[in-house]
Order: structure tokens, then sequence, then C-alpha cells
């Protein structure tokens, strides 16, 4: 059974730490199932939510990589 925080006294109101939310994509529901299967329909779409809302920063860039690249073609190295 998750575990549910209530922040406020509305019943429909509850708190899920981000590295345990999952997203169902048939009931469109957040939860904290078992990362393979949504504890509300049992549907098996269910992607985690924090890389989606928290994603791992890109480095270097594409955009840094051609600043550098004109950089050096500018300078003559």
């Amino acid at each position: 059974m998750p575990k549910v925080v209530e922040i406020r006294t509305e019943p429909a109101i509850c708190s899920i730490p981000l590295p345990q939310a999952i997203y169902c994509e048939t009931c469109n529901t957040i939860s904290n199932s078992r990362a393979y299967r949504c504890g509300v329909c049992g549907s098996e779409a269910v992607p985690r939510v924090e890389p989606i809302l928290n994603p791992e920063p890109n480095l270097p860039s594409r955009a840094s990589l051609s600043i550098r690249f004109s950089l050096l073609h500018a300078v003559g190295a």
C-alpha cells in the first residue's frame, strides 16, 4: 500500500516524493506504486516522473560546442 502524506484537509490532495513518483499513461494518475505497474489500473505504461521534471543536464551542450568551434576558426587555431 502506498504511503500518502496529507498536506491539506482536502482528501484528494497528497504529497509523493519525486524519486518515487510514477505516471500512468493509461489512467493519467501520478502515484508511488511499484515502478513497473500502476496501482490504480494495473497498466504497465508507467514512466518515472523525476527524469521528466528534473532532467539531467546535457554537458557539454551542443550550443557551447558550436560557439567553441566558431571561436577556434576565428582565432585560427
